[in-house]
């Protein structure tokens, strides 16, 4: 069992009927992002040195991990949270779910695949190829350009991303780097280099001039990472909202739906595919807004017959707004009075109140169009409170 101070502490596993469950220390703060964002509102610096203290503290939950020969696999903002909502809270490194041990003392592990988010992922993952430690060294790489610039070194989704990554450019002109020092710079370039053999240790990571001397670095607050943590936060309450909803629709077939035919299963992965591209899309929006893409991640972009699709159907709901001035059918008043004479028909008390709220919805100004509309509906409205 792990036990470190940086590292989300397992208190308890119970097992019952087959099911084994696991209780974590509660963590009273939110993702590391998140929290930078909610600080900074609130009027504190968020600088070079904030963010060196933050990842000091997820490098030494990694350092630890490895020591032990675990593999973390899926490092992001997510998996690093704040113990409390206290300014002094220490970070704590949680998301064990894709962690693996080496067996026997091995550098790498023997299962191929891809795992962890897609964003974070290292080159040799994204390829299909014998990793190790080397790793997580590229996902604490690509949370740490996350929080000195606000925005991921590879942008994109699906073949587009993972060919970036693979790839392995990482420009650092953007306005964001412009207050960033020549050391942390040199620092995140180390963790994200393409090839596994070339990136430091944790250990040596540790000693690195821009990790060793943090009482050295700028204070200067960071305003435009800040706003770029604020933007990359939004989106991922975007996704994580429908992603949401699609879970919450999948959920309204219960046990008891068991006449479950082929055609069902069918709508079931269409809609799963369908929510896919939905998402694949929103990374794809953020590629084509980012002036630092990969020229062929652009290029690509451009011409995605599917992307082009979403795109117009997004604009067509933006533009989509309904008119109030529009005049409703001919037989609208007809059609209003069959309703309230239908709702004032239902006798007893326990849905009275309900009658008569939806009887004055149904009269109310915005859903009349003129004077005419209102006399002919006020009597029935009076009829149905009676």
């Amino acid at each position: 069992m792990l036990k470190h101070p940086h590292i989300v502490e397992l208190l308890e596993t119970y097992s019952s009927e087959g099911m084994l469950y696991m209780v974590f220390e509660y963590m009273e703060g939110s993702d590391i992002c998140f929290e930078v964002v909610r600080r900074a509102v609130g009027g504190f610096v968020y600088s070079e040195a904030v963010a060196c203290h933050y990842m000091r503290q997820i490098l030494e939950a990694l350092r630890y991990c490895h020591e032990n020969d675990i593999i973390h696999r899926d490092i992001r903002p997510a998996c690093a949270l704040l113990a409390t909502a206290d300014n002094s809270a220490p970070v704590k490194l949680g998301g064990f779910g894709a962690a693996v041990q080496l067996p026997n003392g091995r550098d790498s592990v023997e299962t191929y695949g891809r795992v962890g988010c897609p964003h974070y992922m290292a080159p040799e993952v994204v390829k299909n190829r014998v990793y190790g430690k080397a790793c997580d060294v590229w996902g604490a790489g690509v949370m740490l350009h996350v929080l000195l610039s606000g925005r991921l070194p590879f942008v994109g989704s699906g073949k587009r991303l993972t060919d970036s990554i693979a790839r392995g450019r990482v420009v650092l002109d953007s306005p964001e780097w412009k207050l960033i020092s020549s050391s942390a710079k040199d620092l995140v370039l180390k963790m994200l280099a393409p090839n596994p053999h070339h990136r430091p240790k944790i250990s040596a990571i540790l000693e690195h001039p821009w990790m060793r001397d943090r009482d050295k670095l700028q204070k200067l607050h960071l305003a435009e990472a800040v706003e770029g943590l604020k933007r990359y936060n939004a989106r991922r309450k975007l996704k994580g909202a429908v992603q949401a909803l699609a879970g919450a629709v999948s959920l309204d077939c219960t046990d008891s739906d068991i006449n479950v035919n082929s055609e069902e299963w069918i709508d079931e992965e269409i809609g799963t595919e369908a929510v896919q591209r939905i998402l694949d899309s929103l990374d794809d929006i953020v590629a084509l807004q980012d002036p630092c893409v990969d020229i062929n991640v652009l290029m690509s972009m451009l011409t995605d017959s599917r992307l082009h699709s979403l795109l117009q159907l997004f604009d067509k709901i933006s533009f989509n707004v309904v008119s109030p001035s529009r005049a409703p059918p001919p037989d609208a008043i007809n059609r209003c009075r069959d309703a309230i004479d239908a709702i004032s028909s239902v006798t007893g008390h326990r849905y009275a109140r309900d009658r008569i709220e939806l009887v004055n919805i149904l009269a109310t100004p915005h859903m009349q169009h003129r004077n005419s509309f209102s006399s002919e509906i006020r009597p029935a409205l009076k009829f149905a409170k009676l």
